[in-house]
């Protein structure tokens, strides 16, 4: 469950800020018309290279979005050679941006409202010249970004948003998620840009990495393997027992199992490291932070997990990634290439969550309840042959 302060940023959300979305001025005169039927995928004029210093994207949201806009936030690095890049995010996610350099500063809006006045007013002083709002089904993010004055707003067309925007693009619930983040570098840069699956895309820090050498430092020989048996919801569930069965498979064919993940997956993480030694299993869960959780899930042979966050650093940085999946959209969440496999049973009620809602399950979240240790085991040597 979301903490109570988000809770209520998203209540205020829609009763506030779809008011203000609809009825605020837009501050800049120059919109594009509407996209209409399937094409364009976006509508707004090319900007030059050199006409930009300063950029702030806006990504509320967990873990796995803010990792997903790396492919985008690479494609402005190399167009705007001579801007910065900041973002506004959240605490659940502005860890994620510190995992390297790419990103010069990283402001919150979840803080109490004294300290976002604080921050909104440094947003202000630092006049961005190009505001790229991530976020598809929020108001306030539009309204905010308007409020900056930017020379150019970039967003999603989603929610009747488009109005204040200059760059509008649009958003399919069907579409890689990945695919749709590059949709407003290529609004905003003029063409479509490509996306290398097989390619790793997130850089993990030099500090992180010396930091995960030394944690592991002659700990073991082994290939590593790790595991996040963390759930955020009810829906993203599988046994800690199961996993325990498939650390202990992996432990008979050599390998070194880590479980890692944050505060959801200190209960199950227990479970697994119960039945085995400290010399085939070591339970680091809830002990780090997203920069040393890449670190060390760069150094694995295999990631595995249901559907987290941490799945998206582990595919970032190039692990071998299995994910159990249940109740979200593979077309827009499931990583592409040869270095990821899925494990979904495709019932006819999945995938059941929309527009960032998980309805309650009447079957028992039978989508992940129907997924056996076989069907992990075959999955991961089918990733670890390729």
């Amino acid at each position: 469950m979301l903490p109570l302060k988000l809770r209520l940023l998203k209540r205020m959300d829609r009763v506030v800020g779809s008011w203000l979305c609809r009825h605020v001025r837009p501050r800049r005169r120059d919109h594009p018309g509407q996209p209409t039927g399937t094409r364009p995928a976006w509508v707004g004029h090319p900007i030059p290279g050199g006409q930009i210093e300063r950029i702030l994207v806006i990504r509320p949201g967990g873990i796995g979005d803010a990792v997903l806009t790396f492919p985008m936030l690479h494609a402005l690095r190399e167009h705007f050679t001579r801007a910065t890049i900041d973002v506004l995010g959240e605490a659940r996610n502005v860890g994620v941006y510190r995992i390297n350099n790419l990103v010069r500063r990283v402001y919150r809006y979840d803080r109490h409202p004294l300290a976002w006045a604080h921050t909104w007013r440094q947003l202000v002083r630092e006049r961005y010249q190009l505001v790229i709002d991530t976020e598809q089904y929020h108001y306030l993010t539009a309204v905010v970004a308007n409020t900056l004055r930017p020379d150019y707003f970039c967003g999603f067309d989603t929610l009747g948003r488009g109005r204040l925007q200059t760059h509008r693009v649009r958003y399919m619930e069907t579409s890689y998620e990945v695919y749709s983040f590059l949709n407003l570098a290529s609004a905003i840069i003029g063409r479509r840009l490509d996306f290398d699956p097989d390619q790793p895309f997130l850089e993990v820090d030099q500090r992180w990495r010396d930091w995960a050498a030394q944690v592991l430092n002659n700990r073991t020989q082994r290939p590593l393997a790790v595991i996040v048996p963390g759930a955020s919801t009810p829906h993203k569930y599988w046994p800690p027992l199961r996993y325990a069965q498939v650390a202990g498979w992996l432990v008979d064919r050599g390998y070194y199992v880590l479980i890692l993940g944050g505060k959801d997956t200190l209960a199950a993480a227990r479970v697994i490291a119960a039945h085995h030694g400290a010399d085939t299993v070591l339970n680091l869960a809830g002990q780090t932070s997203l920069g040393q959780t890449a670190a060390l899930v760069e150094r694995a042979r295999l990631y595995l997990s249901s559907d987290t966050g941490a799945l998206h650093i582990a595919y970032g940085v190039g692990t071998p990634t299995v994910h159990m999946f249940g109740s979200g959209i593979m077309e827009k969440w499931a990583p592409r290439g040869r270095r990821y496999v899925v494990v979904s049973k495709d019932l006819p009620c999945s995938p059941c969550t929309r527009y960032g809602y998980t309805p309650p399950c009447p079957y028992g979240v039978a989508c992940m309840e129907a997924i056996q240790v076989e069907d992990v085991l075959a999955a991961i040597e089918e990733v670890l042959s390729r």
